[in-house]
């Protein structure tokens, strides 16, 4: 695909995600509870200011933002080396996966903490900068897992 489509569509998708992701976090910050429960043990909102990493790994903010930086830059990489092997559906995934970082990237320098707001279950609370993370590597190994399918076959 062409580098200036590329690098416009991933502008573009990581301008609106993380618009989406900070809009969520204000509103959820400014107009709701500290917690709500939404439906009975399934979801709730629970405010809940995270200065770690994954799962509240690691609460120092400093070497935090190092990290992140650094798994950015090195997605950055990826994308200018591979740019012209890049599907419009790995360029979504890999947008989606920027800008999550960089929506919790504003949280730490700004908030010092990243706010999370979502609670499942027993699982750890997160938002949805954590969501489009997680998504976007999960639809990245899949896409990566059928295209070494294809090739093998």
């Amino acid at each position: 695909m062409e580098s200036k489509k590329i690098f416009k569509i991933i502008l573009i998708l990581v301008i609106v995600i993380v618009l989406i992701d900070q809009i969520s976090k204000i509103l959820v910050d400014k107009f709701m509870p500290d917690e709500t429960v939404i439906l009975q043990n399934v979801l709730s909102i629970t405010k809940y200011e995270n200065e770690g990493i994954a799962f509240g790994i690691n609460n120092q903010n400093v070497s935090n933002i190092a990290l992140i930086l650094l798994v950015l830059a090195i997605i950055i990489r990826f994308v200018i080396t591979q740019r012209k092997n890049l599907t419009i559906k790995v360029t979504v995934f890999i947008s989606m996966m920027i800008a999550g970082g960089i929506s919790n990237l504003i949280d730490r320098i700004f908030r010092g903490a990243v706010f999370d707001f979502i609670e499942i279950g027993d699982f750890p609370i997160f938002n949805l900068a954590d969501s489009f993370i997680v998504i976007g590597w999960i639809l990245f190994v899949i896409d990566l897992i059928k295209n070494i399918r294809n090739i093998s076959n």
